[in-house]
């Protein structure tokens, strides 16, 4: 069996690269309800002066959000911002196209064959993750698209700045900013904004406040530690693809005016 042709691979990346990234952000979206609480070495947002509460409290969404972020700087680096505008169109599509199966899943009757949990315990549960979807998923559609916008934008003028140098900086300084944007807005669109809309008990703004900033803090630690990670894709994607056909790639989405 013949290798596959420089095309090839660049193909297969790509669908590779795109496929980690719907899941991701499908993912992220899905697991979106849950909060839980933690603490950093005993110490909370009252000690480090972060606020008046004894633990932080961040969505389970928030531990797969970092991640979209680190993909978008990686298929930017090599296919250019016009495939990540692409990707993040065809991410929310397979988000919306997937909520009447999570709206009927949420519907239809819960059977418990488990002696420890009735039906109606388990019921509850399943409502209780995934009955605010559809309040997250459009939170998640407008902060992730300002987000990917800024992404983009910040990461292609750090990029013509710093040229092939600096992988780090480009990626890391696009998804500090998109990544605040991101926080903010999603949960105070699908926790405030909405349940005010629709005559419900929202949040208080201060929970969403608290929130919001410990899933920016939070993302953002992901992102500095996911730095060595960013240079051993960086490392495999040269690999799989020859360093000139690599080369060329970014040569080809980012032109040099």
């Amino acid at each position: 069996m013949s290798s596959p042709s420089f095309a090839g691979r660049s193909l297969w990346l790509l669908l590779l690269l795109c496929g980690i990234f719907t899941g991701f952000y499908v993912t992220g979206d899905l697991i979106g309800a849950k909060l839980f609480s933690f603490s950093v070495f005993g110490l909370g947002p009252k000690d480090l002066g972060l606020g008046d509460g004894a633990v932080f409290i961040m969505t389970a969404g928030t531990l797969a959000f970092p991640l979209t972020f680190l993909l978008t700087d990686i298929i930017n680096e090599y296919y250019g911002r016009t495939v990540v505008r692409a990707l993040t169109v065809v991410a929310i599509t397979v988000l919306l196209v997937l909520q009447p199966v999570v709206m009927a899943t949420v519907a239809v009757p819960t059977v418990s064959f488990n002696p420890a949990v009735t039906a109606e315990q388990m019921d509850q549960s399943v409502r209780n993750v995934l009955a605010p979807a559809w309040a997250i998923v459009v939170g998640s559609i407008c902060a992730f698209a300002l987000g990917q916008w800024l992404d983009v934008i910040l990461f292609g003028r750090l990029r013509r700045l710093t040229g092939d140098r600096a992988l780090w900086l480009r990626a890391q300084a696009s998804t500090f900013g998109s990544q605040l944007v991101d926080s903010f807005v999603v949960i105070f669109v699908a926790f405030v904004f909405i349940p005010l809309a629709l005559g419900q008990e929202p949040w208080a703004t201060a929970g969403a406040a608290q929130v919001s900033t410990t899933n920016y803090v939070v993302k953002v630690g992901i992102a500095i530690a996911s730095t060595p990670l960013l240079y051993l894709v960086h490392l495999a994607v040269e690999a799989w693809l020859g360093r000139a056909e690599a080369t060329r790639l970014k040569h080809q989405a980012h032109p040099t005016p």
